[in-house]
């Protein structure tokens, strides 16, 4: 059952609509060879752990994966937007473990708590796209593109480990109280905001991961 305080965006089909793991290996990239996680499989169920999903892994610990990022999300809705665009993608495209329909980034929050399947997960930071998703798809700057459109996804830190399946609900359980949704911080992350208060306010929370508080304070630093 939905929370009445959950709000009207928040509907009863919100479900994993697809869901990737891999580990890292050596793929052919258009033309060049890459060694990446990024290329993942469908796969029905995988076990969502503390440090991760079984069977998945990271080509570059510097810039993935962690206890702040144990699984990456991204909604199913914005494959419609960029085939809209002229740019026709598979579910996983974007390099994420979850394909999730009706939860966007201007909708959920940093802290929000879900229930996904057997897991627990809570919102710890944006998605910041990286190059790999232009050698991958074969779209050259689908990267900036993502980032620009602020339809880049976001990542998860697991509060309790569990099974997650391919059409399981995405159960909103805890909406956090600061109100500070995802889109916010990607308007910080990419330029289009500035707001030092609402920096000051995530460097606060306890929730937001820690390289998401540093990579905001280097943004700012230098505008």
């Amino acid at each position: 059952m939905v929370a009445p305080w959950a709000g009207t965006w928040y509907r009863n089909f919100v479900r994993v609509a697809a869901l990737f793991v891999g580990m890292p290996h050596t793929v052919a990239a258009h033309g060049s060879s890459l060694y990446t996680g990024g290329a993942k499989a469908p796969v029905a169920a995988a076990r969502l752990k503390l440090e991760g999903f079984e069977g998945d892994g990271q080509g570059d610990l510097r810039h993935h994966g962690g206890r702040d990022r144990t699984a990456c999300v991204y909604p199913a809705e914005h494959y419609t937007w960029w085939k809209s665009q002229g740019i026709d993608l598979p579910f996983g495209a974007f390099c994420e473990n979850l394909t999730v329909e009706g939860a966007r980034e201007e909708q959920l929050r940093i802290g929000d708590v879900f229930r996904a399947g057997g897991a627990m997960v809570q919102i710890s930071l944006p998605r910041d796209p990286c190059r790999t998703l232009d050698r991958l798809s074969g779209v050259p700057g689908l990267h900036v593109r993502a980032r620009e459109s602020g339809k880049c996804g976001f990542h998860l830190r697991t509060l309790e480990e569990g099974e997650i399946r391919a059409g399981d609900a995405f159960e909103l359980l805890r909406r956090h109280e600061q109100g500070i949704t995802v889109a916010a911080v990607l308007d910080l992350y990419h330029g289009r905001s500035r707001d030092r208060q609402l920096a000051r306010r995530l460097d606060g929370m306890a929730e937001f991961a820690a390289q998401g508080k540093l990579d905001i304070a280097r943004k700012l630093a230098g505008s």
